[in-house]
């Protein structure tokens, strides 16, 4: 257990059209590199910005697109995809943006790159998003003033509400060690506020579940109107606070809230969208398979399926709904379908054989 939020961000450097041109343009699903290269490679691609601020940019997208510092985990350590980089790609390949070279093109999310994305900053921003939709519904407010006086104590209660459910001994410790090293730099310099605070805005701004609005007394933060409600309204009513949100994202419940929030009005998988669901997986398939070996990640290729069953066929489909798919594939047809472990022995891999 790791508290869902990351600490090492730099303004403008969270933002989701960043990661798609990282995938698109500057990584490979084989090719390693030095975090460095990916970086000078990834600056070309701000062209309004200059010199040190957009090294830092870059240099803070490529950290967070890892899993250092409870990154995203997009890219493992080497610079090569991991399997959400996949996902991305699939993506980026169903809306043909990957041969785009204009920034703007990735910056601009369609609603399947929303829904793509949301689910993952939910996975990994999951409790400081939860944290200022909670401050919103108290106070009804949310200011970058007001964020500046409050960030050190969000931080605060959300690693202690970590430390308070830890299983154990050890994951407390390994909590209590992290929160530590955050105590020694308090209190925060007022240099670096904006880039604790301005990074986690931008992308939900992105995202569609803010809007950001500059007044004359600085920049005031709007939960999107959903239906009678709004955004931050339904995060703080369906995760309620940090332990019953570990629950529903330790059990991948994540398309359910993620429909909400995007105002739709989903049906749950059945076999009538079989015919459906088997389109999906042989794109995604087609997508993802390596070119040497032919397999493809079972976990990239189920997230992709939930993804694009929601966006486009407005269908909330389940782990359990494709691994059952694939299951029956293989009870009748066992020729056609064969499963490959990773190093820990646990299937990861699959190569279809035939079309399915």
């Amino acid at each position: 257990m790791e508290p869902r939020l990351i600490l090492k961000t730099h303004t403008e450097s969270l933002r989701p059209g960043n990661y798609s041109v990282l995938i698109a343009k500057c990584t490979s699903p084989d090719r390693s590199a030095y975090p460095e290269t990916v970086e000078k490679s990834l600056t070309q691609f701000f062209p309004s910005k200059k010199g040190k601020e957009v090294s830092s940019i870059a240099k803070y997208t490529v950290l967070s697109a890892t899993s250092k510092n409870r990154g995203f985990g997009f890219l493992l350590d080497n610079m090569i995809w991991s399997w959400k980089g996949y996902v991305i790609n699939t993506v980026l390949h169903f809306l043909n943006k990957k041969e785009n070279n204009d920034f703007p093109a990735f910056a601009e999310l369609t609603n399947i790159e929303k829904i793509c994305y949301l689910r993952f900053f939910l996975e990994t921003e999951g409790a400081i998003i939860l944290k200022l939709a909670e401050r919103f519904c108290r106070t009804g407010e949310l200011s970058y003033q007001y964020l500046k006086d409050d960030i050190q104590n969000i931080f605060k209660e959300i690693y202690q509400e970590y430390i308070d459910i830890a299983p154990d001994f050890r994951v407390r410790s390994r909590i209590k060690e992290t929160f530590g090293g955050m105590k020694l730099k308090r209190p925060y310099d007022e240099s670096t506020l904006a880039h604790k605070i301005k990074p986690h805005i931008q992308a939900l701004a992105d995202l569609g579940i803010l809007s950001v609005e500059k007044t004359d007394v600085g920049y005031t933060f709007d939960p999107v109107s959903v239906g009678a409600s709004s955004s931050f309204s339904i995060i703080h009513s369906r995760l309620k606070n940090i332990q019953n949100m570990e629950h529903m994202f330790c059990n991948h419940d994540y398309f359910p809230l993620i429909a909400e929030l995007y105002g739709l009005v989903p049906i749950h998988y059945s076999e009538k969208h079989s015919d459906l669901l088997r389109e999906t997986i042989s794109y995604g398939y087609s997508v993802m398979r390596n070119s040497v070996t032919l397999m493809a990640d079972m976990d990239a290729l189920i997230e992709w399926n939930c993804i694009k069953m929601l966006s486009k066929h407005n269908v909330i489909v389940e782990r359990r709904h494709v691994e059952d798919f694939f299951a029956r594939i293989r009870k009748e047809h066992p020729s056609n379908i064969k499963y490959h472990v990773d190093g820990k022995g646990r299937i990861a891999y699959l190569v279809f054989t035939e079309p399915i």
